[in-house]
Protein backbone atom coordinates (compact mmCIF):
# COMPACT_ATOMS: atom_id res chain seq x y z
CA UNK A 1 0.00 0.00 0.00
CA UNK A 2 2.89 2.41 0.87
CA UNK A 3 4.21 1.60 -3.02
CA UNK A 4 1.08 3.00 -4.45
CA UNK A 5 1.08 5.68 -1.98
CA UNK A 6 4.29 6.82 -3.14
CA UNK A 7 3.75 5.90 -6.93
CA UNK A 8 0.42 8.18 -6.49
CA UNK A 9 2.40 11.40 -5.25
CA UNK A 10 5.65 10.78 -7.11
CA UNK A 11 2.74 10.67 -10.31
CA UNK A 12 0.83 13.80 -8.81
CA UNK A 13 3.91 15.77 -8.64
CA UNK A 14 5.00 15.03 -12.07
CA UNK A 15 2.01 16.00 -13.91
CA UNK A 16 2.76 19.23 -12.10
CA UNK A 17 5.99 19.81 -13.78
CA UNK A 18 5.37 18.81 -16.88
CA UNK A 19 1.62 20.14 -16.98
CA UNK A 20 0.18 20.20 -20.62
CA UNK A 21 -1.85 23.34 -21.91
CA UNK A 22 -4.50 21.38 -21.06
CA UNK A 23 -3.59 21.44 -17.46
CA UNK A 24 -2.21 25.08 -17.20
CA UNK A 25 -5.99 26.23 -18.39
CA UNK A 26 -7.12 24.42 -15.33
CA UNK A 27 -5.45 27.03 -13.33
CA UNK A 28 -7.22 29.92 -15.32
CA UNK A 29 -10.68 28.90 -14.30
CA UNK A 30 -11.03 26.30 -17.19
CA UNK A 31 -13.30 23.80 -16.25
CA UNK A 32 -11.23 20.65 -16.98
CA UNK A 33 -13.58 17.44 -18.99
CA UNK A 34 -15.60 15.59 -16.61
CA UNK A 35 -17.60 12.43 -17.76
CA UNK A 36 -18.71 9.14 -16.14
CA UNK A 37 -15.70 6.89 -16.19
CA UNK A 38 -16.85 4.31 -18.70
CA UNK A 39 -17.56 7.02 -20.81
CA UNK A 40 -14.08 8.15 -20.62
CA UNK A 41 -12.42 5.28 -20.86
CA UNK A 42 -14.31 4.35 -24.30
CA UNK A 43 -13.24 7.95 -25.53
CA UNK A 44 -9.53 7.28 -24.48
CA UNK A 45 -9.46 3.72 -25.83
CA UNK A 46 -11.20 4.75 -29.34
CA UNK A 47 -9.93 7.64 -30.36
CA UNK A 48 -6.68 7.44 -28.55
CA UNK A 49 -6.03 3.69 -28.40
CA UNK A 50 -5.52 4.49 -24.46
CA UNK A 51 -5.79 1.53 -21.70
CA UNK A 52 -4.80 1.76 -18.49
CA UNK A 53 -1.08 1.41 -17.19
CA UNK A 54 -1.25 2.77 -13.85
CA UNK A 55 -3.61 3.67 -10.70
CA UNK A 56 -3.27 5.09 -7.54
CA UNK A 57 -5.59 6.18 -4.74
CA UNK A 58 -5.92 9.60 -3.80
CA UNK A 59 -5.87 11.12 -0.26
CA UNK A 60 -9.26 12.69 -1.34
CA UNK A 61 -10.60 8.69 -2.25
CA UNK A 62 -10.27 9.48 -5.69
CA UNK A 63 -9.12 7.25 -8.32
CA UNK A 64 -5.81 8.76 -10.23
CA UNK A 65 -5.01 6.17 -13.28
CA UNK A 66 -3.13 6.85 -16.16
CA UNK A 67 -3.79 5.70 -19.62
CA UNK A 68 -1.04 5.55 -22.47
CA UNK A 69 -1.36 4.46 -25.69
CA UNK A 70 1.97 2.80 -27.53
CA UNK A 71 0.85 3.20 -31.07
CA UNK A 72 -0.24 7.02 -30.62
CA UNK A 73 2.52 7.80 -28.14
CA UNK A 74 -0.12 9.90 -26.16
CA UNK A 75 -0.76 9.68 -22.33
CA UNK A 76 -4.12 10.88 -20.63
CA UNK A 77 -4.26 11.07 -16.38
CA UNK A 78 -8.25 10.81 -15.05
CA UNK A 79 -9.15 11.40 -11.19
CA UNK A 80 -12.18 8.83 -10.67
CA UNK A 81 -14.82 9.72 -7.65
CA UNK A 82 -15.84 7.27 -5.38
CA UNK A 83 -19.40 8.21 -7.15
CA UNK A 84 -17.97 7.31 -10.84
CA UNK A 85 -17.42 11.02 -11.93
CA UNK A 86 -14.23 11.22 -14.02
CA UNK A 87 -12.00 14.42 -15.19
CA UNK A 88 -9.10 14.59 -17.22
CA UNK A 89 -6.37 15.74 -15.41
CA UNK A 90 -3.62 15.94 -17.63
CA UNK A 91 -2.92 14.87 -21.16
CA UNK A 92 0.11 14.56 -23.59
CA UNK A 93 2.92 12.68 -25.57
CA UNK A 94 5.76 11.18 -25.18
CA UNK A 95 4.93 8.57 -22.55
CA UNK A 96 7.45 6.71 -21.02
CA UNK A 97 7.17 4.15 -18.50
CA UNK A 98 10.10 3.62 -15.88
CA UNK A 99 11.58 -0.14 -14.07
CA UNK A 100 9.93 0.22 -10.26
CA UNK A 101 12.97 0.84 -8.50
CA UNK A 102 12.54 0.05 -4.66
CA UNK A 103 13.69 2.52 -1.74
CA UNK A 104 13.46 0.07 0.81
CA UNK A 105 16.81 -1.70 2.65
CA UNK A 106 15.46 -4.37 2.73
CA UNK A 107 14.89 -5.17 -0.79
Amino acid sequence: MRRVALFATSLVIACGAFASPLAAQANQGVRMPCHNAAEIAKQLSGKYEEAPVAFGLQSNGNLLQVYASTQKDTWTVVSTTPNGMSCIVAAGKKWESLPFISTDPMA
